[in-house]
C-alpha cells in the first residue's frame, strides 16, 4: 500500500475536492429522496477516486479503480432519468470489461519484471521492452474506454444524459480524468519504449477523438449530451498532447495534457 502525490496528481486531487464540494451543494435542491445514502454514496466517491490518484501501488490503484464504479453505477441507476437503468448498466459493462482487460496487463508486468513487483516506482525503468508492448495495448483499453477516447465512448453520452445533475459534474469533472491519469502514470510511465515506438497510433487516435467527438456535438439537441460530446473533445486533446511528448522528447505536450484536464474539470 503506497501513496504519493506529485504535479500530475496534485491538480486532480484538488479539483476533485473542489467539485464534491460543489455537487453537494448542487444537490440540496435537486435530490430529495433516500438522501443519506445518496450522501454517503458521495463520499465513498470522493474517497475512491483520491485513492486512484494516489496509489503507487498497481494492485491498490486497480481496487481504486474498480471501487468508483459502484458509487457511480448506483447515482446513475437510482438517482437517474427515465432510462437510468440502461445507462447505468451500460456504464458497468463498459468500464468494468476495460478494466479487467487493464488487470491482465498488470498481471504481465508482474510476472515479466525481476524481481516481480507492483509498486510503480520500483517497476519505472525496469519492465524489458519486449514485455511493454501487450500490456501498453491492454492499458490503452481500459484507459480508453475511461477517457474515453473513439469507439470506446458511446456509454458517455447515456450516463451523462441520465445521471442527476449535480452527478453529471463529478462524470465530466473528475470520473474522465481517470483514463488521463492513467494513460501518462502507467502507459507512458511505465512503457516507454513501446510509447515511444506507437505515440503516431495513439496521437491519431486522439486526433479523431477531438474531431469526432467536436461534430457530433454541434449536432446534439440535449445540452448535458452535448456537454458530454464536448469532454470526449477535451479528452482527445490529452491523449494527443501525452504522447506528444513521449513522440518529441519535449516536455510542452505532457504539461498541457495536465493543465488541459484540469481546466476542463
Amino acid at each position: 500500500y503506497l501513496l504519493g502525490i506529485d504535479g500530475l496528481s496534485s491538480p486532480l486531487i484538488f479539483v476533485s475536492a473542489l467539485l464534491t464540494i460543489f455537487v453537494i451543494i448542487g444537490s440540496r435542491r435537486l435530490i430529495d429522496r433516500d438522501e443519506p445514502s445518496y450522501y454517503a454514496l458521495l463520499l465513498f466517491f470522493e474517497g475512491s477516486i483520491m485513492g486512484v490518484f494516489t496509489s503507487l501501488n498497481l494492485v491498490a490503484f486497480y481496487v481504486f479503480w474498480e471501487l468508483v464504479l459502484i458509487p457511480m453505477f448506483f447515482f446513475i441507476g437510482v438517482w437517474g432519468g427515465d432510462r437510468r437503468q440502461y445507462a447505468a448498466m451500460k456504464f458497468m459493462i463498459f468500464t468494468f470489461a476495460g478494466s479487467t482487460v487493464m488487470l491482465l496487463a498488470f498481471l504481465a508486468i508482474y510476472l515479466g519484471v525481476s524481481p516481480p513487483s507492483f509498486d510503480i516506482p520500483d517497476l519505472a525503468g525496469k519492465i524489458p521492452a519486449g514485455v511493454q508492448y501487450l500490456p501498453l495495448l491492454a492499458t490503452f483499453i481500459g484507459f480508453g474506454v475511461k477517457l474515453p477516447v473513439f469507439p470506446f465512448h458511446t456509454w458517455l453520452p447515456d450516463a451523462h444524459v441520465q445521471a442527476p445533475s449535480p452527478i453529471s459534474v463529478l462524470l465530466a469533472g473528475v470520473l474522465l480524468k481517470m483514463g488521463g491519469y492513467g494513460f501518462i502514470r502507467i502507459s507512458i510511465g511505465l512503457f516507454p519504449q513501446a510509447s515511444y515506438q506507437y505515440a503516431w497510433a495513439f496521437m491519431l487516435v486522439g486526433v479523431v477523438t477531438m474531431f469526432y467527438g467536436a461534430i457530433v456535438a454541434v449536432l446534439a439537441k440535449d445540452m448535458k449530451r452535448m456537454i458530454a460530446l464536448t469532454s470526449i473533445n477535451h479528452m482527445g486533446f490529452v491523449i494527443f498532447g501525452a504522447f506528444a511528448t513521449v513522440a518529441s522528447g519535449h516536455p510542452l505536450g505532457v504539461e498541457g495534457a495536465i493543465f488541459q484536464m484540469f481546466t476542463h474539470a
